[in-house]
């Protein structure tokens, strides 16, 4: 089965310290490829699309990396010891692949050992939100669509595959990564449809944490009344956390799980302690960011929140001491940890994908 469709190749040139176990202390960003023309919009059918011509690398046949392996799990990702005090040298994120309507949720997947990430498209018809597809992009810059009419904004990973916040059903929905199944794993609580799932963590026992802001909740009501924090338990039930900021949106968790941090749009990043049980309890003001809107964590508990408006990304120590700025593009909007050694900051930001490399490790989304 064919299970991506080609849409362009890069050249074939390594992706910063992605591909490499053990990065220089100063790597120099790699050439920046050529921009591709945007991808064509894709228009809903009944029909299997046809399949985009790949453009082969040269001595190479173009084809989707195959699954191998699996997901790294949390609990494993950081090695302890020592980190750092200043996670990264350079403050100038480097453009990897634009030519994107708006781009969001980057996550790293293992078992492809590529990014997956969300394409949204504010210039089609959003009744019920942007339409929106998922794509993979490798070190070597090949990219192809995952899934097609994803509906997707913010993504992350496990050992079972992807968890999605889609807004088109307005739910969080699980995508089997082999067979790209979709089950619904929440889309209501107590009765009432959420507005448009925006972002979400996995803790290591399993919890699920989202933000519910209205952002692309298109024509359809708001039948909860408000714009959420919630915790689904590994069993399926379901709690709201915080039901009074103002459109929530990027979330995250501390490497020790046992603090949650969620931004709210008039620029509040809340940090909330959470109970053995899982439950998210008090919370306290960690820091402020102008626009925040997706967030980063390192192994040494480094936070990183995107400014969406100013383009950059904050990084803060795990006491919020604003650490450094890092330049990024207008509208910059989530990032997430990948490549081989997990030094790879990745970013998303209006119509592209952007990349910097990090003297400390990071989690996948």
């Amino acid at each position: 089965m064919q299970f991506f469709r080609r849409l362009s190749c890069g050249v074939a040139l390594t992706l910063l310290a992605a591909a490499c176990s053990t990065p220089p202390p100063s790597p120099s960003p790699p050439a920046p490829a050529p921009a591709p023309a945007p991808p064509a919009t894709s228009v809903a059918t009944n029909e299997e699309p046809a399949a985009v011509a790949a453009v082969a690398v040269p001595g190479e046949q173009s084809k989707p990396p195959a699954l191998q392996g699996s997901q790294t799990e949390r609990a494993s990702i950081c090695a302890g010891g020592e980190y750092p005090v200043a996670p990264v040298q350079e403050t100038k994120a480097t453009l990897v692949k634009d030519g994107f309507v708006f781009v969001e949720g980057p996550v790293w997947s293992d078992q492809f050992g590529s990014l997956l990430f969300s394409e949204m498209d504010f210039t089609a018809d959003g009744s019920n939100g942007p339409p929106s597809k998922i794509h993979l992009l490798t070190p070597e810059r090949e990219l192809f669509t995952f899934l097609d009419d994803s509906g997707s904004n913010g993504l992350a990973i496990d050992g079972k595959g992807l968890i999605a916040a889609t807004h088109a059903p307005q739910a969080l929905t699980r995508i089997e990564l082999s067979s790209k199944q979709r089950t619904t794993v929440v889309d209501a609580v107590g009765g009432k449809k959420f507005n448009s799932p925006n972002d979400l963590v996995i803790s290591r026992a399993g919890h699920v944490y989202f933000t519910d802001p209205d952002w692309q909740l298109g024509k359809r009501p708001n039948e909860t009344g408000m714009t959420g924090v919630y915790w689904v338990a590994p069993d399926g039930a379901i709690a709201l956390v915080d039901g009074k900021l103002d459109k929530p949106n990027g979330i995250t968790l501390s490497p020790d799980d046992k603090t949650l941090y969620v931004g709210a749009l008039e620029g509040s990043i809340w940090a909330y302690s959470i109970e053995p049980s899982g439950k998210p309890a008090k919370r306290r003001l960690f820091a402020s960011v102008e626009g925040p809107d997706g967030m980063a964590m390192d192994c040494a508990g480094n936070l990183y929140v995107t400014s969406h408006g100013p383009g950059t990304v904050e990084v803060f120590d795990r006491g919020g001491k604003k650490l450094t700025s890092i330049a990024v593009a207008p509208k910059t909007t989530n990032a997430a940890f990948g490549g081989q050694d997990r030094k790879t900051l990745y970013i998303t930001a209006g119509s592209g994908v952007y990349a910097l490399p990090t003297l400390v490790p990071g989690f996948p989304y």
